[in-house]
């Protein structure tokens, strides 16, 4: 039998990885961004799968702590992995242009996702559970506590 540290310091594990992955990807999207033309053309496609990758570990995690919303979740990183897609044969062709404006554009969601995504974490962790550094971190948790209900008893649509 698991002991009570184990099961609550679960959640904070899997916090961490989603986490360090999301940072690993940002990194690799601003690397690319700065590259010479010729490198965003050759660094798009892995930079796709990379993303794709993410999000598949992303949603597992999510998944493992019970988030409501991942089906949003998941709906929001088709979105983007169908944009990307779409771009792919351009950027690969050489429009490097093309190729900055979509890494430009997965940065802003990646931080948008960044910010739901904390959410998700302080909700399946609970503001008793974490020990949140940093004010950012403090006040995440703060709106987690007040809208658990309110979160969790919306529906799909428009949110």
């Amino acid at each position: 039998m698991p002991s009570p540290r184990s099961n609550s310091s679960r959640p904070r594990a899997l916090c961490a990885a989603l986490r360090h992955a999301r940072k690993q990807v940002c990194r690799r999207v601003a690397d690319l961004a700065a590259a010479p033309d010729d490198a965003v053309a050759h660094g798009y496609a892995p930079l796709v799968a990379a993303v794709e990758a993410a999000f598949r570990h992303e949603e597992l995690i999510m998944e493992t702590l019970g988030y409501a919303r991942l089906h949003v979740q998941r709906e929001e990183n088709a979105v983007v992995l169908r944009a990307l897609h779409r771009a792919l044969p351009d950027v690969e062709d050489g429009n490097a242009a093309l190729g900055r404006r979509m890494l430009d554009a997965l940065a802003g969601v990646l931080d948008l996702h960044r910010l739901s995504a904390d959410l998700a974490l302080a909700l399946a962790v609970g503001p008793g559970d974490a020990h949140a550094r940093g004010r950012a971190a403090r006040a995440t948790q703060h709106v987690a506590a007040r809208g658990v209900h309110a979160v969790s008893g919306r529906s799909g649509a428009g949110g």
